[in-house]
């Protein structure tokens, strides 16, 4: 490690990925419009001599590094889109020049991360057992990158045999990592419920058929999923997030639109908690002598890592860390994320990296407040170049 290190501080990799952030924070870019960002990567990529694809999955870029010698290619994944948050971090100088976009969870942190193992990795690559596959993921925080980056063929030509990924952690102090074995992220499922009464005068309310009261006997009892429905052993959520209905104030409403997520670990459950929702809507509705229909988008699957991998980030980790800053989480999120779709295609490790700052309030991600520790970066970087050298010279 003490050579990486070296090389690390002969190469400037540590201020030029932390000044890539800088950049990246400063010019945010939404979800399926990371067309500057995806530019500028490019433009790195061609100053370092990195062959790579662009547009791929519309504004993601997949380069390729080369080893000198045979070996296994290992996939690497930095998420880069940003978040329709309006900043607020004023003593902050790379504040972003778009108003209403934010980078407010790390996704500038995770491109520089990649792109500085990058090319710390292209420095030695006639060294390298193995190549090593670099892919920049648009759209994580909506449609999803990973699906249509792997449907375009980001993982062939040549076969990536592993993936690794990172996300910053605000709940950890730089330095320290935390790994999960096993479910690591839910499943979600986005519903769209339509409710539809018969309207009348407020008045009156016996001459129609009340949507929002429907609405409302549904949101209590769809509750009943989750702590009478699934097994206390397992987890589940739903929430409705949105409710829309009703025109005047005296007058019955006809219909109302809500729109929620489900969230879900085990694959079973996942199916049932759908079905039962729906259930719950239609019955209920029916009973109070309206109609509702629940639309079903199924959207990212559970984040599923890969013991074998997990133990060698581990392993890693402990090295370079030390063991008492390599965390194991024990219970999973009800979050997403979309590398998922990486974990369910090959052996993967999605791990947490550690940026928490002093300011408890700037530890909050997707807040308006979230602010990172850019000292992470270079600590990112090591753990990442050491992971692929230890994948690729493993017997």
């Amino acid at each position: 490690m003490e050579t990486i290190r070296e090389r690390m501080a002969r190469l400037q990799i540590g201020e030029k990925a932390i000044a890539l952030r800088q950049h990246l924070h400063s010019h945010p870019e939404l979800s399926e419009h990371e067309y500057e960002t995806m530019k500028l990567l490019c433009a790195m990529l061609d100053e370092q001599g990195i062959p790579y694809e662009k547009n791929v999955a519309d504004t993601g870029v997949v380069g390729l590094i080369r080893g000198g010698f045979d070996g296994p290619t290992i996939g690497l994944r930095a998420d880069i889109d940003a978040l329709p948050i309006q900043e607020d971090n004023p003593e902050l100088a790379c504040r972003p020049q778009t108003p209403g976009v934010m980078h407010a969870c790390g996704h500038d942190a995770h491109t520089a991360v990649l792109m500085g193992t990058a090319l710390l990795l292209n420095s030695m690559k006639d060294e390298l057992h193995g190549n090593v596959k670099l892919i920049f993921q648009p759209a994580e925080e909506s449609i999803g990158g990973a699906e249509r980056m792997i449907a375009a063929g980001c993982l062939e030509n040549p076969h990536v045999d592993y993936m690794l990924g990172l996300h910053t952690a605000p709940d950890l102090p730089v330095g320290q990592i935390a790994v999960k074995y096993g479910k690591m992220y839910a499943a979600s499922d986005m519903l769209t419920l339509k409710v539809y009464g018969t309207s009348c005068h407020g008045a009156h309310p016996d001459q129609g058929v009340d949507a929002i009261l429907i609405a409302a006997q549904i949101l209590t009892a769809v509750q009943s999923v989750v702590s009478r429905n699934v097994a206390a052993t397992d987890s589940a959520v739903c929430t409705f997030g949105t409710i829309r209905g009703g025109n005047v104030r005296n007058q019955v409403a006809d219909y109302v639109e809500l729109t929620g997520i489900i969230r879900t670990l085990d694959p079973d459950t996942r199916l049932f908690a759908r079905e039962r929702v729906r259930t719950i809507c239609e019955q209920t509705a029916a009973m109070l002598g309206g109609r509702a229909e629940l639309i079903v988008q199924p959207s990212y699957s559970p984040l599923i890592n890969s013991d074998d991998m997990v133990d060698l980030v581990k392993e890693t980790a402990s090295g370079i860390l030390g063991a008492d800053n390599v965390k194991e989480l024990n219970v999973p999120s009800l979050g997403v994320e979309d590398f998922a779709y990486f974990a369910a295609a090959r052996p993967a490790c999605f791990f947490h990296l550690g940026c928490a700052v002093e300011d408890p309030k700037r530890c909050v991600a997707h807040s308006c407040y979230f602010a990172l520790d850019e000292r992470c970066i270079p600590v990112g970087i090591e753990l990442q170049v050491a992971n692929v050298l230890r994948l690729m010279n493993q017997k």
